[in-house]
């Protein structure tokens, strides 16, 4: 009975925490962190401000969290810095131009398949085949 009374308190609580966690509004500092770990360092190779040790790096992340603080969504603050710096997002917005990058590559070597397989499919000439046979000598 101790048991099957401990299972359940675990299975209420851990209830309570899951519905906490997805209705409830992200903290300004998990936000701002969100944040920087979308925006690409301007002059580190790759890296989101989030993780750059630069003191620049670290001047956007004040901004950023100086904006979260004005009430800025996401999108406001992504598209001032990328309207101030060209390429700042790591995760590109979807274009039409992405899909067709992606797709080429893909359609390419489905072309290539479909020629290797004709290729291994045509008949071949065989020496002799289609040449009447010749008499034997008697």
């Amino acid at each position: 009975m101790r048991s099957v009374l401990a299972g359940l308190v675990t299975a209420v609580l851990a209830g309570v925490v899951l519905w906490g966690l997805v209705t409830g509004e992200a903290a300004d500092r998990d936000r701002v962190e969100a944040l920087g770990s979308r925006i690409r360092c301007p002059v580190c190779q790759g890296e989101s401000i989030a993780d750059s040790p630069t003191q620049y790096a670290r001047d956007i992340m004040a901004f950023v969290e100086e904006k979260v603080e004005e009430g800025w969504t996401d999108e406001q603050i992504l598209d001032y810095l990328e309207n101030r710096f060209a390429g700042i997002r790591l995760d590109p917005r979807f274009s039409g131009g992405a899909v067709l990058l992606w797709l080429l590559p893909a359609a390419a070597a489905g072309f290539g398949v479909v020629l290797a397989a004709r290729r291994l499919m045509r008949p071949r000439d065989i020496p002799g085949r289609g040449k009447p046979m010749s008499e034997p000598d008697e």
